[in-house]
């Protein structure tokens, strides 16, 4: 059981490492804002099916509760993919892969200011290491807002920003009722947000312009990134120790260089490696006392 979870956090590392290259060719191909609606309502009409062939009733949510997921639908999936998308179209891959490896200090510094999350020298350390990463990768192509990499850079940070609200916010509503209720429903609130936008993105939408890789890039993104790679995270979560998690978690960024110069040659600059390497060693040190508790308790059988 431990190897097949191990297998499935590779693959899983893969699946997550191959949707910032997917992500930038898809969205060269469909154009950003067409691939936004398509991702978000095509993955809410799967993540839907599924829990209604799963549960067959609706989760059982007070008011609140189903306002509080609707408002992570929004933070989830339209804000988070929508500035993802429009800010991988004008950067590098792997900047993506290294910022979106900085969400664990974002979400360490959401549960200082909301939650009275205790920061002890370490994790302050390991946040400034982080903190000075991503200046290094954010600045590595120049500090010219007019053009591209930084401007894409800077949306993908607000992405990171995003997810990091959405993983505090349903925190409790989570632990709840679980992942696939509230995941789900998040997906299909999301799909909703950007509905009426429908008449205006598909009125002049060319059905033939992505041809067939980008509506392959497009079930990837929305299926395999969004359903399968989800799931196998979660079990693999709840099968394998937090440490062994953590270390994969950080492989995606280095796993997704190797992918860019398997592919695409491209080959980061010095200050992106190095950048890379302290954003890695930033986020691995704030994870450190957690990862320690975690392997204290009685391992699963």
């Amino acid at each position: 059981m431990l190897a097949l979870a191990r297998l499935a956090l590779l693959v899983q590392t893969l699946i997550a490492a191959g949707t910032f290259l997917v992500a930038k060719d898809a969205s060269l191909r469909f154009g950003s804002l067409p691939l936004v609606w398509f991702r978000i309502t095509l993955s809410a009409v799967l993540m839907g099916a599924a829990y209604t062939l799963y549960a067959r009733k609706l989760p059982p949510f007070s008011k609140s509760e189903w306002f509080r997921v609707a408002l992570l639908g929004v933070l989830g999936t339209t804000l988070n993919q929508g500035l993802f998308i429009y800010g991988i179209r004008q950067t590098e891959p792997l900047h993506g892969a290294l910022i979106y490896a900085f969400t664990p200090v974002v979400v360490l510094a959401g549960s200082m200011i909301w939650l009275g999350e205790r920061l002890h020298a370490l994790k302050f350390f390991g946040v400034v290491l982080a903190i000075g990463g991503v200046i290094l990768v954010l600045t590595a192509q120049g500090l010219n807002l007019a053009e591209g990499p930084l401007r894409g850079d800077l949306f993908i940070f607000g992405a990171v920003i995003a997810w990091s609200a959405f993983t505090l916010l349903g925190k409790r509503i989570i632990q709840k009722y679980g992942v696939f209720p509230v995941l789900s429903w998040a997906f299909v609130f999301g799909a909703l947000s950007v509905l009426p936008a429908a008449p205006f993105l598909l009125k002049n939408f060319d059905w033939q312009a992505p041809g067939l890789t980008g509506w392959l890039e497009l079930s990837y993104l929305s299926a395999i990134t969004s359903g399968i790679a989800f799931t196998l995270w979660y079990w693999a979560l709840k099968t394998l120790e937090a440490s062994e998690v953590a270390v994969f978690t950080n492989l995606q960024a280095p796993m997704t260089a190797l992918l860019s110069w398997l592919i695409f040659s491209q080959v980061p600059s010095l200050q992106v490696v190095g950048g890379g390497l302290l954003v890695i060693l930033g986020v691995t040190l704030t994870q450190i006392r957690k990862i320690a508790r975690a392997n204290q308790l009685p391992k699963r059988a």
